[in-house]
């Protein structure tokens, strides 16, 4: 989903249990970013913003391999432990299988999830948050 979220006006961060979008602005500017990042989160992405994303989920967990990633060796000892093995090809058909439609549903259930919002410095112009968790139902 992280990658699905990349448009340019909001950068995408994941982390375990949490995904979301970032930006940055003047204070005044602060309501338009909020909705530039609301509209990145809340619209569900097309089939080629899907395979864009598949392409570039694969490319950053294989880059990872070669480089040795702390959460990668974590993953490859997990998969030794369930006894499934490990293999770079394996790790490639994994992204391979992901389906549009697998990515709409998790865009779904991530809608019902809660908002949350953070700002930093003046924030004047930053809409209420029950403003924002309203955009999303």
């Amino acid at each position: 989903m992280k990658h699905c979220l990349n448009n340019g006006s909001a950068m995408p961060f994941a982390a375990p249990g949490i995904i979301g979008v970032y930006g940055g602005s003047e204070p005044s500017g602060a309501s338009s970013t909020v909705d530039a990042l609301s509209n990145a989160v809340g619209s569900a992405p097309s089939a080629d913003i899907v395979a864009q994303a598949k392409a570039a989920a694969k490319t950053e967990a294989l880059t990872a391999l070669d480089s040795g990633s702390q959460s990668l060796a974590d993953a490859m000892t997990a998969s030794v432990l369930d006894s499934s093995g490990f293999s770079a090809k394996a790790l490639a058909e994994s992204y391979d299988a992901i389906t549009a439609d697998e990515v709409a549903k998790a865009h779904a259930a991530m809608l019902k999830s809660k908002v949350s919002l953070a700002a930093v410095g003046d924030i004047t112009d930053v809409p209420y948050q029950a403003t924002i968790a309203s955009r999303f139902g």
